[in-house]
């Protein structure tokens, strides 16, 4: 049963035999009926939504992320039994959303049970499975009001290469070190 962090403050709120404060949304789910035994969440699907940059990419990050010095960029996520589903922000705004979908890198599909690591993005060869995830996504965002970059960057380089690894333990600057300096 996947959980996300979300579900820590409803399941300390019950462990401590408390009501969430009144007129607030909790977003994530109670887990003590799992750890009792006496139950699981009901949804369907978990999400998460990252609309910002981490610098310092790590190596099994994106070629693309690795190569312009990023852990992570805009990225919004759907995990819905085996299948997790990547949505890229700027890739979606870039290059055309869901009318473009087939030419573009904004979309990443995996099936956790076959590919724990996520190495095999199956986006192309599963488009029913990708455009299923992607209508749940989509309808996600509009029921909670999710933010997504609407403008494009002036200063966006795709091609630009990553910067020079400095400093004592060779960590690569990203691009908000740029920015600040």
């Amino acid at each position: 049963m996947p959980i996300i962090n979300v579900d820590f403050y409803p399941t300390f709120l019950a462990i401590a035999g408390v009501r969430a404060p009144a007129g607030k949304t909790l977003d994530g789910e109670n887990l003590l009926p799992l750890f009792k035994a006496q139950g699981s969440p009901k949804r369907e699907a978990i999400f998460w939504h990252f609309p910002g940059h981490l610098d310092n990419p790590v190596i099994r990050g994106r070629d693309s992320d690795v190569r312009l010095g990023f852990r992570t960029r805009p990225v919004s996520v759907i995990r819905k039994g085996d299948w997790k589903l990547h949505l890229f922000h700027e890739e979606w705004q870039l290059d055309g959303g869901r009318a473009k979908l087939d030419a573009s890198n904004a979309v990443e599909l995996y099936n956790l049970r076959d590919d724990p690591g996520e190495h095999q993005d199956l986006a192309a060869r599963n488009k029913a499975k990708r455009d299923e995830l992607l209508v749940d996504l989509l309808a996600w965002f509009r029921q909670t009001n999710a933010l997504l970059p609407t403008e494009k960057n002036a200063a966006y380089a795709p091609d630009a290469a990553a910067p020079k690894a400095t400093g004592k333990r060779g960590k690569q600057k990203g691009a908000a070190d740029k920015v600040t300096k």
